[in-house]
């Protein structure tokens, strides 16, 4: 088995240390390989919000070979963690402009059986806020949480009785991921929002594969119209999740159609502003 870290700090600090006692931690339950990303050394410029890997593919990104040299590592690796300390009640500038380059991830997902992982060492005021985008893009991306760990870890020092709690809460959860990933589930369950998510975008680029152009293609291969498709792969659907998300689907293609100029959307021009 293998775990992929992707850092998000600029520097080798609280969050690093965290990670690291964590997999030191795992290690003592079961053997695997652990790579290491610290994208303060990756030139990773920042997105420009062209659309490309939306619109039309990945490959388009002025980046590309950038996040390819990540994301292969990411689709080689059982288990992503990621990790980031709290910048202004969100994650780093680093990782927030990582994940907008694999963002398209979210329309057209991969990382189906592979896990993730969510480490930080913010307050915890400001976790939630810290969490939500890494959470967010990992798991439209395909990927299934099985821990969010959080030790607060202030920049100043702290006791050795409180560094000892942290130790043991770090212990404990890797004990807790340990029994997750022993447990070898293969059969995937997707969530109330994995649900919703396939059903609108496969009829957003439906409605506009002029503009969506990159999403059709891989919607139409994953045959997403076909009435016995209920998801992106194979899996087990829950009902009424289904049937909410259709609901949801049939009122979101009404509102698109009342705010977007459908005779526009046939000439797409992706460079396209809303001139006020």
């Amino acid at each position: 088995m293998k775990f992929l870290a992707i850092n998000g700090s600029p520097r080798i600090g609280n969050t690093d240390q965290v990670v690291k006692y964590f997999i030191k931690s795992l290690k003592e339950y079961t053997d695997f390989e652990f790579e290491e990303i610290y994208l303060k050394d990756y030139p990773l410029d920042f997105c420009k919000g062209c659309h490309n890997c939306i619109f039309t593919d990945e490959k388009k990104c002025p980046q590309y070979k950038q996040v390819k040299y990540i994301e292969d590592r990411m689709m080689s690796s059982d288990c992503l963690i990621l990790s980031s300390p709290g910048y202004m009640f969100s994650v780093t500038g680093l990782m927030k402009n990582f994940l907008d380059h694999v963002a398209y991830n979210c329309h057209r997902p991969k990382y189906f059986g592979k896990k993730f992982i969510l480490i930080s060492a913010s307050t915890k005021f400001i976790i939630k806020h810290v969490f939500l985008p890494m959470e967010t893009l990992a798991a439209a991306a395909g990927f299934k949480l099985i821990s969010k760990l959080n030790i607060e870890m202030p920049p100043f020092p702290l006791n050795e009785k409180v560094m000892n709690k942290n130790r043991e809460i770090i212990k404990k959860e890797a004990y807790n991921v340990f029994k997750k990933i022993r447990n070898k589930e293969k059969i995937i369950k997707p969530d109330f929002g994995s649900t919703v998510i396939f059903y609108i975008f496969r009829t957003f680029c439906r409605m506009f594969p002029g503009i969506m152009a990159a999403d059709y293609k891989y919607f139409k291969e994953k045959k997403a119209w076909d009435k016995e498709t209920k998801w992106y792969i194979p899996a087990k659907m829950n009902f009424i999740n289904i049937f909410f998300s259709k609901l949801i689907e049939n009122n979101m293609q009404k509102a698109l159609r009342k705010i977007i100029d459908l005779k526009k959307g046939e000439n797409f021009n992706k460079d396209l502003i809303n001139k006020l």
